[in-house]
């Protein structure tokens, strides 16, 4: 192989799978759509990345910490839910009693016991004195 074939052929791999990494700018930038709830294929679209670029970039160290990418992301979303919990706390003050209730029911889970609080929590109980006849009595058995 010639050698400028080889370094063609480094430089395309290079812009497709190892992306540059962000600047300053463009990770403020994600941190303000992140906060306005921005979805993140549009982030990329403005960011005129790729899919695999995107992924790239949002990929973690080894050792467990945060690509710049997804810090801005999680730094982004946080503030976007701390706005939401004030304007709620702020309608709770002034008496709206929603308010009360979503911040209640989502932030403080009040009410909840462990599991999943989506499901209905179904509770039977058999008196064990009863009879089989006394059951079909009590509750009608249809049998095929």
């Amino acid at each position: 192989m010639s050698a400028e074939l080889v370094a063609s052929k480094s430089v395309c791999s290079t812009d497709l799978t190892v992306p540059a990494p962000l600047s300053l700018q463009q990770l403020n930038a994600v941190r303000t759509l992140a906060t306005e709830g921005v979805r993140e294929h549009t982030m990329r679209r403005a960011l005129g990345l790729t899919p695999s670029q995107w992924k790239a970039l949002k990929q973690d160290a080894s050792d467990g910490e945060l690509s710049p990418l997804g810090l801005a992301l999680e730094e982004g979303r946080a503030a976007g839910i701390d706005d939401l919990v004030a304007f709620f706390k702020a309608r709770m003050r002034e008496g709206d009693i929603r308010a009360a209730e979503w911040i209640g029911d989502r932030l403080y889970k009040v009410g909840r016991e462990d599991g999943n609080g989506e499901q209905p929590r179904v509770q039977i109980n058999i008196n064990a004195a009863l009879s089989p006849e006394d059951y079909r009595r009590l509750i009608q058995v249809q049998q095929p």
